[in-house]
């Protein structure tokens, strides 16, 4: 586990030290954007890149307070972002959400998808492991 926290943590000061400044480069290419004449650049540049580290670090900061909470599944009705429901919208399988007998797929079909999303969603908790894990190009 510590070999795990020392990686991650290893590139963060050469990180801060990038986005630093990326964040000045773009005050001071703002900066000579706007003004035309050279007089005074430099205290522009400055305060300009000194204004994007800031609004960096108070979006940080909003971002640090926020709390994680656990999606719960609703297995019974496949709501939320990541139900049986929501995902054959997404996956345009339309056929697994229609009713009645003569309309897509059947019944059985319809239980069948649903007891296995819901068994990947336990296994997923389980194991915790993100359930969008392989669905996604990024992911494979």
């Amino acid at each position: 586990m510590l070999d795990y926290a020392r990686s991650d943590t290893h590139y963060l000061l050469y990180t801060y030290d990038n986005l630093r400044n990326a964040l000045l480069d773009r005050g001071l290419s703002q900066s000579r954007s706007r003004s035309a004449s050279p007089a005074g650049s430099s205290h522009a540049v400055s305060s300009s890149g000194n204004a994007l580290i800031k609004q960096v670090l108070a979006r940080s900061e909003e971002t640090s307070l926020k709390t994680y909470d656990k999606e719960v599944y609703d297995g019974q009705g496949g709501t939320g972002s990541n139900g049986w429901y929501t995902l054959a919208r997404k996956w345009n399988k339309g056929a697994l959400l229609a009713g009645g007998p003569s309309v897509g797929v059947d019944a059985l079909q319809r239980a069948v998808y649903q007891v296995v999303h819901r068994w990947r969603d336990t296994v997923a908790r389980e194991e915790d492991e993100s359930i969008r894990c392989g669905l996604c190009d990024s992911c494979r």
